[in-house]
């Protein structure tokens, strides 16, 4: 009888440790507030649009780059089709998978059409840190 409670106990002691091991290693989910934006760092916001299969290639870069370089940039969404976030979408003219880098004042820099890699993402926020100062 002994055993089997031993035996419960570490079951349910390795499901636990199992889940807090995956909880502690997903990313930290990329912010959707675009009140972010000309908060004194730089910011690129990502046109997400579910029914395109580069929208998820895209937010996986965004989680690398921003592994990369910390909190030293912005790292935004913007859900296509969502009410909320429409007039940021036609003040910018935006449209899905677009990526928009903003000045650390929110001036926009630049706009790319998606996919680009971490390492892309990362130069073209530098090249908009030297954009700016300028």
């Amino acid at each position: 009888m002994f055993v089997l409670k031993n035996k419960y106990f570490w079951i349910l002691l390795s499901i636990i440790l199992f889940v807090f091991v995956v909880s502690y290693s997903l990313p930290k989910p990329i912010s959707m507030d675009l009140k972010q934006v000309g908060n004194g760092l730089n910011s690129v916001v990502f046109i997400y649009d579910l029914n395109l299969s580069v929208s998820n290639q895209q937010a996986t870069e965004m989680n690398k780059a921003r592994e990369i370089v910390g909190d030293n940039y912005n790292f935004l969404v913007l859900k296509a089709g969502n009410p909320k976030t429409k007039d940021f979408k036609d003040q910018y003219r935006a449209r899905a998978p677009e990526l928009l880098f903003f000045s650390a004042n929110g001036d926009l820099i630049d706009r790319k059409m998606g996919l680009l890699s971490a390492n892309q993402l990362i130069e073209k926020l530098s090249y908009t840190n030297l954009k700016q100062k300028k």
